[in-house]
């Protein structure tokens, strides 16, 4: 086990409850004083359920909104309707997504059914992969990620102007791919760690075995990504929980070959409650303590420190920052080099949030990782806004500073993907200039927006411009250092003929009902179950991007290839003349 899954594993036993502390029996007035405040004090608190505190939360920021600013009724009457309507809307939404949740997963049986569906129909993958598990399994995409890794470990191009930049579609897709493959955790295993830590104090003898237990639960819940990984000719090592209990994690991806780590985040699972709560947080908060302007408040308390009232005090940005560093001092050491580790990020939609946090944190302090490391690009498939306009208005000012600064977060949106457009907010600089800090819809995105078009709507596959605080630039879209072509067809037939696959069930047969109504239906349940995806959800999946990306990388390589010959021809003319 690596340095990082020890620190994982340390983080996870760190939830165990502090030993309680017993004091000595007052003999004086003054000391019976001190000791029944102490009792009263130390009585532990309630602390309600997520969606309670979720609830909690919303109508706290809802009051305040208005007690500070009781005349935003009139003067800010749009935003006003949407705070009084929104909120109790998205609480009795999710209360009922709750119970209906709980009762199809634990009542009936549909935490088993999904398991087994996914292990004879999505090769032991979650409902995020298991759709099109040849993604991640097949030769092709094996190639595209071991021919990009050389690109991703070189350093950034010099050149004299600080307004171009490149899109490498062969790095997006890479990106896509391991943004993918984040999803694969084994949560189950990760939650039976944290169970075990109740364990540690109530059975003190065995405390050696149970925290053996605990780090071999978590080493086995990342297995899947590293068996994957290893046929990319990458390592994986995960590295925080983020404040949740199998919800969104960090891990991070590596080369014993070449310098470069690339940090990704796991986004959102579509049976996992506690991130829905996180996503669903619209209101904002002050963001200056690690960063700048107000971000959204599910996102950041996720990633950064909660202020002193929150009994959480786990630290998920120094685990990132401390992993990092530590991985970059081990890859310097083992390739006999002091040149910096090239550093990316990456994420798919929670994770796309998470890294944007993270990337921005890294603009602002790029000290945190110097010198061990050079931070590069940030590749985010499927991103909602993180931040009010003062956010955005500082990125993008980080973004250039100084001038020669290359890093660029590039906001890849698939089509019609709903998540890319929440939470709903002006976008605009100019209104973002007038907007109060409190206004429901003062949200606005960051980095470059790499739009997937639609064919029939665009003939060109991608369309870049500059989110809205953002310099425009001057923006060439290259192919990329992977020459293939992939092709869904033949990575469906590598997927067929493969071994390579990891189930994560034990489980055995199904339920009576489950399995009459499955041979009833004579059909795949997977392709069954995303056929009733509507459009804008459809296109939020990784494959979706990827898809897109191919496309893209077709289009490109046809216009590579006519330019190529253009210029040939026109030397064979000038020739010809001479």
């Amino acid at each position: 086990m690596t340095q990082p899954e020890e620190e994982h594993a340390e983080e996870i036993m760190s939830t165990q409850p502090a030993d309680i502390f017993t004091p000595s029996s007052p003999s004086n007035l003054t000391e019976w004083l001190i000791y029944f405040i102490y009792h009263v004090r130390s009585k532990p608190k309630y602390r309600p359920s997520g969606y309670w505190r979720y609830v909690i939360g919303v109508y706290k920021n809802l009051f305040l909104s208005f007690y500070f600013n009781w005349f935003a009724i009139v003067t800010s009457p749009l935003s006003s309707l949407a705070f009084l309507i929104s909120y109790p809307i998205i609480s009795g939404i999710l209360l009922a997504f709750e119970l209906g949740l709980k009762l199809f997963m634990d009542g009936l049986g549909g935490s088993h059914l999904v398991k087994l569906i996914s292990r004879d129909y999505g090769s032991g993958f979650g409902m995020i992969n298991w759709g099109a598990p040849e993604l991640l399994l097949s030769q092709q995409t094996s190639s595209l990620v071991r021919t990009t890794i050389p690109s991703l470990s070189s350093p950034p191009a010099e050149g004299t102007d600080h307004r171009h930049r490149v899109f490498d579609i062969s790095i997006a897709q890479a990106m896509t791919v391991l943004a993918s493959l984040v999803y694969e955790r084994d949560d189950d295993k990760v939650t039976e760690a944290y169970r075990s830590v109740a364990d540690l104090n109530a059975k003190s003898e065995q405390k050696d075995h149970i925290e053996s237990s605990i780090r071999r639960l978590v080493w086995e819940s990342e297995a899947p990504i590293r068996h994957i990984a290893h046929h990319y000719g990458l390592q994986f090592a995960g590295v925080t929980e983020l404040k949740s209990l199998g919800g969104p994690f960090c891990g991070l991806y590596w080369s014993n070959e070449y310098p470069v780590i690339i940090v990704s985040f796991k986004g959102t699972t579509p049976t996992n409650y506690s991130e829905f709560l996180v996503d669903a947080t619209l209101q904002r908060t002050d963001a200056r303590a690690y960063l700048f302007g107000s971000a959204h408040e599910g996102f950041y308390d996720s990633l950064f420190p909660a202020h002193s009232d929150d009994e959480d005090g786990k630290d998920p940005y120094f685990a990132i920052q401390t992993a990092v560093v530590e991985r970059a001092k081990q890859i310097r050491s083992a390739l006999g080099t002091n040149d910096p580790v090239q550093l990316w990020v990456t994420g798919h939609s929670l994770g796309a949030a998470m890294g944007s946090l993270l990337f921005a944190r890294w603009l602002k302090c790029p000290e945190d990782i110097e010198p061990y490391c050079c931070l590069r690009d940030c590749y985010v498939l499927g991103t909602p806004a993180v931040g009010d306009s003062d956010f955005a208005s500082m990125f993008a000012s980080y973004s250039n500073a100084p001038l020669k600064r290359t890093s660029t977060l590039w906001r890849v949106i698939n089509r019609c993907d709903i998540i890319c457009r929440i939470p709903p907010g002006y976008n605009n600089m100019t209104i973002g200039h007038y907007a109060p800090t409190t206004d429901f819809f003062n949200y606005s995105h960051i980095g470059h927006a790499v739009e997937i078009t639609h064919p029939i709507l665009n003939p060109r596959p991608l369309k870049i411009y500059p989110s809205s605080y953002q310099s425009n630039m001057k923006v060439s879209i290259v192919p990329g250092s992977w020459k293939g072509i992939w092709s869904y067809g033949k990575a469906k037939k590598d997927f067929l003929r493969s071994t390579n696959k990891y189930t994560k069930t034990q489980d055995y047969g199904y339920s009576a009902w489950a399995k009459n109504a499955l041979n009833r239906l004579g059909i795949d349940p997977i392709s069954l179950v995303e056929s009733f995806y509507p459009f804008f959800i459809r296109d939020h999946i990784p494959i979706h991007y990827f898809k897109g990306l191919e496309r893209a990388r077709a289009f490109y390589n046809r216009q590579e290839f006519t330019e190529i010959m253009q210029k040939e021809n026109e030397t064979s003319e000038r020739k010809l003349t001479q």
